[in-house]
């Protein structure tokens, strides 16, 4: 039976994050030996190798990416413990930035189960496109923000994958004779060249529609019969469906989507990044 130390643990989730030990030293305020040393320590209790050696630093291995998770879970559940013997409850105010499409989804199923364990901790969300929320969470104007990787170039807390799924009203009828009717997003989106890049990987003819530049203006275009859109599955209007994969058409948008938070936080947002770490199974649904 493992017996595996919460400092253990820690140690282990500092340096996945930052992705390398003396970074997680100087952020656990510890030495480089002694990072170092209980990483060791976990390796030869669990008896795999958690890290490997890159031009980027240290990365998880295989072994690692699914000791990640667990070690999420049991420093979270001890934090929890803690909390409910002590009676402490934490207080605190967040700056959370989101893209919109997430916004409108995801967001609300963690939101609310964050909010229904900490009540007492107060959330300022802040809805913008990817490339605006980058450069606020640059600025330190932003606790978290939820994006698209590209945007940013440090390294994520967290990443999942995100299709866009081609989107129409439900009487719309495609013409194969003619170029597809896309409803695009704006040229600066991250999401441009991949959705470009998806209707070109399948010699599809198309052309742009319309631009939209938010959620809401895509939705409504796809709503009034414009075109085809490329939209989250749980941004779907209503009244539209998606369109069925086929060799003619163009495959899903694979985008990848990020949480990151500034160097140094509060508890509060520590703790939201841990709970939706362990709350991935709502990102992916």
């Amino acid at each position: 039976m493992l017996d595996l130390d919460s400092y253990l643990l820690r140690a282990f989730l500092t340096v996945a994050e930052i992705g390398t030990v003396n970074g997680a030293a100087v952020k656990l305020n510890r030495t480089q030996a002694a990072v170092s040393m209980q990483i060791r320590k976990l390796e030869e209790l669990v008896g795999v190798t958690l890290f490997s050696r890159s031009s980027k630093g240290l990365e998880l291995t295989s072994h690692g990416q699914i000791m990640l998770a667990y070690a999420r879970e049991m420093v979270a559940l001890s934090d929890e413990v803690g909390k409910r013997l002590t009676g402490k409850m934490i207080e605190d105010r967040i700056r959370l930035g989101v893209v919109e499409d997430f916004a409108a989804g995801h967001l609300i199923d963690i939101l609310s189960a964050f909010r229904a364990q900490n009540p007492k901790v107060e959330i300022d969300i802040i809805v913008e496109p990817n490339r605006r929320l980058a450069k606020l969470f640059e600025d330190r104007k932003l606790d978290l923000v939820v994006c698209d990787i590209t945007c940013l170039s440090r390294k994520p807390t967290l990443i999942w994958t995100e299709y866009l799924m081609w989107t129409v009203r439900s009487d719309f009828v495609v013409d194969a004779e003619k170029p597809l009717p896309i409803i695009m997003f704006e040229e600066e989106c991250p999401w441009t060249l991949p959705t470009i890049a998806a209707l070109s990987q399948r010699n599809v003819k198309w052309k742009t529609a319309c631009v939209a530049s938010t959620l809401v203006a895509m939705a409504t275009a796809v709503r009034v019969g414009i075109g085809i859109a490329p939209m989250m599955l749980n941004t779907k209007p209503e009244g539209c469906r998606t369109l069925d994969r086929s060799a003619d058409l163009p495959g899903p948008v694979r985008i990848e989507i990020g949480l990151y938070a500034q160097p140094e936080t509060a508890e509060g947002a520590r703790y939201l990044v841990d709970f939706i770490s362990r709350h991935t199974a709502i990102l992916s649904s």
